[in-house]
């Protein structure tokens, strides 16, 4: 499978209320850009046992561990039996400033 996750500038964002779950609601305007990634999930070898993350492009600072994709996965397979994949983005979409 491969997606194409879109880009948007953040044009204005309003912090309405915080809500009893330590959430906030918000009220936001986002501006669409034509600019994507390249995100690829396939199956992995039969001898893998978890999956495998692999970046290109723009480089992606930080911890691994904390990437959103890795995060995401890790947070399915506690709850469903993933089977062992591969995922490649090609990260074409800066990341917002410090």
């Amino acid at each position: 499978m491969i997606t194409f996750p879109n880009s948007k500038i953040n044009i204005g964002l309003n912090i309405v209320e915080k809500r009893v779950d330590g959430y906030h609601n918000l009220e936001t305007v986002f501006y669409p850009i034509p600019l994507q990634d390249a995100l690829e999930i396939v199956p992995a070898p039969a001898q893998e046992k978890s999956f495998r993350f692999t970046a290109s492009g723009i480089d992606i600072e930080g911890d691994p561990e904390t990437n959103l994709v890795v995060k995401a996965y890790k947070l399915l397979s506690t709850a469903y039996q993933l089977p062992p994949i591969d995922i490649y983005l090609h990260k074409n979409i800066p990341t917002a400033p410090d």
